[in-house]
């Protein structure tokens, strides 16, 4: 057998190519390495996740945990009164500690000493007033003193001016409301650089002086007319010399006037004069307004306080009141009495 020439072995080899691996057949490999990859980056951020947490905690803001309110937590709002509306509050309220009057020192303070603290600073403008409930009756005496832990209300809304008035504004009425089952207890601290009274009986009111407007039955028949439970008993301090102090109850009619009251009135008052006005002390009994008191009662209320500037006048030129909404004759313009 010959040698294969060389031509020969060029021929047998020229139209051989060496066989390469398809790259479309490798997606499957290059799919599992992408993969592994992805898993490796979430394994690292999850790792570093948690080095922080635990050794750097600071590093993280943290959201506040949302608690769920406990049952029967649910909190209530505050219901808000438009003027001419009615309110209808049915929130229950925890009852408040029975407040027990201090007994007085031996030695009375000074007619002059100031007892309550500036409106700015303790004095609440709200409509809405409460009377504690006393274990013990205060001594009406004028002086105030028995009266520190009591909520003060003041008369800060000009509701009357006489057209002649200058505009000079002097006067200031700081309230505190009790209660027990024999009276309702009144305390006023008013401030009034002039003090001008010189009516007695059903007039007084056009001298310095104070009244309480009472809606009874506000739930039975509140609207804007006066009937028979409503009532205004008007405050007098005297002059301090010639006249004493006294007061005078009048009663709605159903014709919606505003009338003496048959039988007069019952209460005990005080008044005590001071460098800066007068102090009035006053213990209503509930006959006086037919009523029968109990925890939780909610009657209408307006707190009004007259000034007269002019001496030897008799002339309401201002009256304040701690409602804006306050009219004579229309009771659905007071605010409310809750006695606690």
């Amino acid at each position: 057998m010959g040698q294969q020439q060389p031509d020969e072995f060029e021929d047998t080899w020229a139209d051989l190519v060496p066989e390469q691996p398809d790259s479309r057949e490798r997606w499957p490999l290059w799919l599992a390495i992408g993969a592994v990859v992805i898993v490796m980056v979430c394994l690292c951020l999850a790792g570093g996740y948690f080095v922080t947490q635990e050794f750097f905690p600071g590093l993280v803001q943290r959201p506040d945990p949302i608690i769920p309110p406990l049952p029967g937590t649910e909190p209530t709002a505050a219901e808000t009164v438009v003027s001419g509306e009615q309110a209808n509050p049915t929130a229950a309220v925890a009852p408040p500690p029975t407040i027990i009057i201090s007994p007085r020192p031996s030695q009375d303070l000074a007619p002059t000493a100031t007892l309550f603290v500036e409106p700015t600073e303790l004095a609440n403008t709200a409509k809405d007033v409460v009377a504690v409930r006393l274990a013990a009756p205060p001594l009406i005496d004028g002086l105030l003193d028995e009266w520190g832990e009591v909520p003060v209300f003041e008369s800060a809304h000009l509701v009357y001016q006489f057209s002649g008035w200058d505009g000079t504004d002097d006067l200031t009425a700081l309230w505190r409301l009790a209660w027990d089952v024999s009276n309702l207890y009144i305390s006023v601290e008013v401030a009034d650089n002039v003090h001008v009274q010189t009516q007695t009986g059903n007039q007084i009111f056009r001298g310095d002086s104070i009244d309480v407007q009472f809606d009874t039955n506000r739930e039975g028949d509140w609207g804007p007319g006066l009937s028979p439970d409503d009532f205004q008993i008007t405050f007098s301090p005297g002059d301090f010399a010639t006249l004493p102090p006294s007061a005078f109850r009048f009663q709605g009619t159903a014709s919606g006037q505003i009338l003496d009251a048959p039988g007069g009135h019952h209460v005990n008052l005080q008044a005590q004069q001071t460098a800066t006005g007068y102090r009035i002390e006053a213990a209503v009994p509930w006959g006086d307004l037919n009523l029968t008191p109990a925890e939780g009662l909610v009657i209408g209320l307006a707190l009004n306080a007259n000034d007269n500037d002019s001496p030897s006048t008799a002339v309401q030129e201002v009256m304040k009141s701690h409602i804006a909404t306050r009219t004579l004759t229309d009771p659905s313009g007071w605010g409310t009495l809750t006695l606690q």
